[in-house]
C-alpha cells in the first residue's frame, strides 16, 4: 500500500471513530507500528490529526466528546494508579464525596470501598453502577443523560448539586492549559463541575498526563482553585502545566 494511500486510510478511520489506538490503525493498514507512528507525526504536522498517548484523535470534531467505551480503555494503568491515590490520600472514613462522570474518577470506586462510611453522589451512570456493586451507600444525580459520556446534566442536575454540600469532589478533565484554565468539551458538563467546585471543601482534579497541553471549548474551573492528582511527570511535562496548579503525583 502507498503512503498517500495508507494515510487517506487512516485520516478516514480516525475521523470517524473521533481516537483510535496505534494497534487498531496496524491492523486497518496491515503494516506495523513503527510505520503508523511515522505516518501519525508526519500526518499531525500537516493537520490531519492529532497525536495522542498511544493513538491518534481527530481535529473535525474540537467540541465533541469521546466514546464511552473508548475513553474507559485508554491509558488505564494511570488512570488506576491515580484513583488509588486519590482514594487512599484525600477520602476518610464519614466522608460525603462527589465523583464525576469521568473515566479516571470512575475508578476510584473500586478503592473507596475499603473506607468505612462514606457515601458517594455522582451525575455519573456507570459510577453509580459500580458503586452499588461494592455496597457504597450512592445518590445518583438525575437529569438528562448525554449519550456519549452517560453523565447527567442539564437544570435538574444543577439544581440537586446546588443543594449539596461535599467534603470532597474528584473530577474528570480533557484538557491542561499552560494559561490554568481547566477545560471540557460541553457546556453543560461544564456547568455541572462549576457547581461540583462550589459545593466542596476540597476540589481535586483526577487527570492523566495526556491531558496536560491539551484545549477543549468550555472553561469550568482555574488551575488555581484545584489540586491536581496525576501520574509521575517528567520535566517538560511539569513545565507545561499551570505556575499556579498544586499537583500530586500518584506514587505505585
Amino acid at each position: 500500500m502507498l503512503t498517500q494511500e495508507r494515510q487517506s486510510l487512516i485520516e478516514n478511520y480516525v475521523n470517524e471513530h473521533e481516537l483510535c489506538r496505534v494497534a487498531e490503525l496496524c491492523k486497518l493498514t496491515t503494516t506495523s507500528e513503527s510505520t503508523i507512528r511515522r505516518d501519525l507525526i508526519q500526518m499531525e504536522e500537516d493537520g490531519r490529526l492529532k497525536r495522542v498517548h498511544g493513538g491518534a484523535q481527530s481535529v473535525k470534531n474540537f467540541a465533541r466528546d469521546v466514546s464511552q467505551n473508548v475513553r474507559f480503555s485508554l491509558n488505564h494503568d494511570h488512570k488506576t494508579e491515580i484513583a488509588r491515590y486519590a482514594a487512599e490520600h484525600f477520602v476518610k472514613s464519614g466522608d460525603n464525596v462527589f465523583i464525576d462522570a469521568g473515566t479516571t474518577t470512575y475508578e476510584m470506586v473500586n478503592f473507596l470501598a475499603n473506607i468505612p462510611n462514606i457515601k458517594i453522589i455522582t451525575n455519573g451512570v456507570e459510577t453509580a453502577l459500580s458503586s452499588l456493586n461494592h455496597g457504597i451507600e450512592t445518590i445518583l444525580i438525575g437529569g438528562k443523560v448525554k449519550d456519549d459520556t452517560h453523565a447527567a446534566v442539564g437544570l435538574a442536575a444543577l439544581k440537586q448539586i446546588k443543594a449539596m454540600n461535599f467534603s470532597a469532589c474528584f473530577i474528570g478533565v480533557n484538557g491542561i492549559e499552560k494559561n490554568g484554565n481547566l477545560t471540557t468539551p460541553d457546556p453543560e458538563e461544564a456547568a455541572i463541575k462549576q457547581a461540583e467546585i462550589a459545593q466542596t471543601r476540597r476540589a481535586f482534579i483526577l487527570a492523566d498526563s495526556s491531558k496536560i497541553g491539551e484545549r477543549s471549548f468550555s472553561v469550568f474551573a482555574k488551575a488555581k482553585d484545584v489540586l491536581l492528582i496525576t501520574n509521575q511527570l517528567n520535566s517538560s511535562q511539569k513545565a507545561a502545566l499551570p505556575v499556579d496548579l498544586k499537583i500530586e503525583e500518584a506514587t505505585k
